[in-house]
């Protein structure tokens, strides 16, 4: 079961790569085109391709955030976590038979 969402998750992730690099790819090759006008069929596919651009980038930003801020609450726990841990004689296991 697990496998199957990380794979899902791994293909989902494959395509909005695609389609970011697709849109880019798009915005740089039409951007000296030939404009016809007003209904600049060209014209549109740059508009489709700009707004996915603008729509991943704030996703990537949001995606970015949480995963520094997730990293940062990981790497304070581990760095902090010898301090808070106390060693008793008991924890080590000593036998006071004396």
């Amino acid at each position: 079961m697990v496998t199957k969402r990380r794979f899902a998750a791994a293909i989902l992730a494959a395509l909005v790569l695609v389609a970011v690099t697709a849109s880019l790819l798009a915005v740089v090759c039409e951007a000296d085109h030939d404009c016809i006008g007003e209904d600049c069929p060209i014209c549109a596919a740059v508009a489709v391709c700009q707004n996915n651009l603008k729509t991943f980038s704030g996703a990537l930003a949001v995606f970015t955030a949480a995963a520094a801020s997730v990293y940062s609450a990981v790497i304070f726990i581990t760095v902090f976590n010898a301090s808070l841990h106390n060693e008793t004689p008991i924890s080590l296991k000593v036998k006071l038979l004396d």
